[in-house]
Order: C-alpha cells, then structure tokens, then sequence
C-alpha cells in the first residue's frame, strides 16, 4: 500500500518557503510605493499625463517582481548558484522589456513621457534592490540533512 500521509517539508524547502514569501512582501510594498509615489508625483507635475506616467512605471515594477517571484519559485529546489544564475537572467530580461517598453512608449501622447521614464527607472533599481537584498539576507544552509 502507498503512504497517503503528506510528505513533510524539509529544512531547505522551508526556508526557501521564507525567502520567497519575504520577496513577495517586499515585493508588493514596491509596487505599491512605486505606483503611489510615481502617480502621486506625475500628477502634481504633470496633471492625467504623469498620472498615467506613473501608472505605468508602477505597472512595470509589478511584471520585474511576478518575474522574480516566477524565478524563485520554480529554481526553489535547485542549488543556489543555480538561482543566482536564473535572477541574473532574468535582470537580463527585465532590460530587455524596460527597452521594449521605452520604445513603444517614446511617442505617447497620453502620458507624460519623463514621469514614465523615472518611475520606470526606480521601479528597475527597486527590484534589483529588492532582489539583493532579499537573496542575501536569506538564510538557506547549503546542505538538507533531512533530504533523502
């Protein structure tokens, strides 16, 4: 007969399971603090169009953390120079939207272009920031003496 008992989580797992849910909280305050301040600060220099500008800046902040967090969790059970490697694709990545999305929006009108660009600027170096920080402060030992 098979064991139907849930299979408990092992050392690792669980402070993997700590550092992704610490990223997702620092997380979500960025995109809230990006989205807010960029709003917030477009609309006073710039009316509906830095509005707009710090809208999407806040909106990018959102996609550079859900690619982080889809990284984390899937290299969660790899080794950490793995996950190193895959976040350090994925600032690559990031650049590369962050191209895209200036040149598509280099010639909208509804939106007040330089708002765009900060906001999207501090969004970037906020998620990297975040990233770091979070990587490096989280404590997951190299070896699971409970894996078998």
């Amino acid at each position: 007969m098979t064991d139907e008992s849930p299979r408990q989580e092992t050392y690792v797992e669980a402070a993997w399971t700590r550092v992704w849910r610490t990223m997702l909280v620092r997380g979500i305050i960025l995109v809230v603090a990006v989205a807010v301040l960029g709003m917030g600060i477009g609309y006073l220099i710039s009316g509906t169009q830095g509005l707009n500008g710090g809208a999407v800046g806040g909106g990018l902040a959102t996609v550079f953390i859900i690619i982080t967090l889809v990284i984390m969790y899937a290299g969660r059970n790899m080794g950490l120079t793995a996950i190193a490697g895959f976040l350090g694709m994925g600032f690559l990545f990031k650049a590369f939207i962050f191209m895209i999305v200036i040149w598509r929006l280099k010639d909208a009108t509804w939106l007040d272009g330089n708002v765009a660009f900060f906001t999207i600027v501090v969004a970037v170096l906020g998620s990297s920031l975040v990233e770091a920080l979070t990587v490096v402060k989280g404590r997951v030992p190299y070896v699971d003496p409970d894996a078998k």
